[in-house]
């Protein structure tokens, strides 16, 4: 990084809007796949099969080391599932994007 500070907190404000973007596109790519019909075929299949999505990354394994995150094994019906793990990606998301915008807001005061 520079020596001057304001060089270094403006690379850091742009490493924290692309972090804020990059989480809001996967917040919307979740909103889409609850309504999705095609989306939620192809994430089914994949869970069904045990196979990793390429789209998707690990958030659709079946099994997960994080306690906290829903497990295939609570559930019957594979699609719920499906949106148990999107409502905990969601909220997770939510909280992720609101405290990045708490630490952007205030590295800007000191811009």
């Amino acid at each position: 990084m520079s020596n001057c500070e304001k060089v270094n907190l403006f690379k850091l404000q742009g490493q924290y809007l692309r972090f804020i973007v990059e989480n809001h596109t996967e917040l919307n790519i979740l909103e889409h796949i609850e309504d999705c019909e095609a989306c939620r075929e192809k994430i089914l299949d994949a869970v069904k099969n045990d196979a990793p999505s390429p789209d998707y990354g690990n958030l659709f394994q079946r099994d997960f080391d994080d306690s906290t995150v829903p497990q295939y094994s609570d559930y019957e019906n594979p699609l719920n599932f499906i949106d148990a793990r999107i409502y905990w990606r969601k909220r997770r998301l939510v909280e992720i994007i609101k405290n990045a915008e708490m630490e952007l807001d205030d590295l800007e005061t000191r811009l």
